[in-house]
């Protein structure tokens, strides 16, 4: 990753059902997770800013029965769908937000 973070911090990626723990970073240009060393699974996730058709808070289950108001879905322009485990969920929200309404403007 080249460009400065606007926003950095732990999160999880939801891959095949597998929780990735790793560290995200948000930039003028993309979402970045980039997993822990431990993890079997070290392939980076980058998501294009352009790429992002909507951001939502979702909650997580523990044994499938205790709601954890802790999660973070992003929707891409082709219906899929990443899932994040993040803190501070809502000023994550609302930073991809501004950083997609920035590209967009910039975009035009």
């Amino acid at each position: 990753m080249k460009e400065k973070a606007l926003r950095s911090g732990n999160g999880n990626l939801f891959r095949n059902g597998v929780s990735v723990g790793g560290k995200m970073h948000l930039t003028t240009t993309c979402i970045h997770h980039i997993p822990h060393a431990m993890n079997l699974n070290r392939k980076q996730t980058e998501i294009d800013l352009l790429d992002v058709a909507a951001v939502n808070l979702i909650s997580h289950r523990i044994m499938n029965f205790i709601p954890i108001p802790n999660g973070l879905e992003v929707v891409l322009q082709d219906d899929a769908s990443l899932k994040f485990v993040v803190n501070g969920r809502r000023c994550w929200k609302r930073e991809i937000e501004r950083a997609v309404e920035e590209m967009e403007r910039e975009k035009r």
